[in-house]
């Protein structure tokens, strides 16, 4: 189980890698959408960013867990903050920044979860 939700994790930061690319290569992610500095330069590297990290979370195991956990539970933290305090993100900016954090939380929870009945199966 525990190798599987790091393989989602990994499916995750895939979607929204490419997501971030091709929406932001086209233009339908745009400075806009999102508070300054944050443009279309920025979408596309971050996508590309999270493309590199997918790979990575490919290639993990189950040892992973703890510090995905809390990485995906900090960076929803951090988005949270980001749209509670930033102003000038569209409604469709919002919207995918929502929705990540949504994932995020949901994985980091599911990764905690395991990592507990996996030590629990290792005591």
């Amino acid at each position: 189980m525990a190798g599987l939700i790091v393989r989602a994790d990994a499916g995750f930061e895939a979607l929204l890698g490419g997501v971030l690319i091709l929406a932001g290569a086209t233009g339908a992610l745009a400075a806009n959408d999102f508070p300054h500095p944050v443009g279309q330069p920025l979408i596309v590297a971050a996508g590309a960013a999270l493309l590199g990290v997918a790979v990575y979370l490919w290639r993990a195991d189950e040892s992973a867990l703890r510090v995905l956990a809390i990485g995906n539970a900090v960076t929803a933290c951090l988005a949270v903050a980001w749209l509670a305090l930033a102003s000038g993100f569209s409604p469709t900016g919002a919207a995918l920044v929502g929705a990540t954090v949504g994932v995020l939380a949901s994985l980091a929870f599911a990764q905690a979860v395991a990592r507990h009945l996996t030590g629990r199966a290792a005591a």
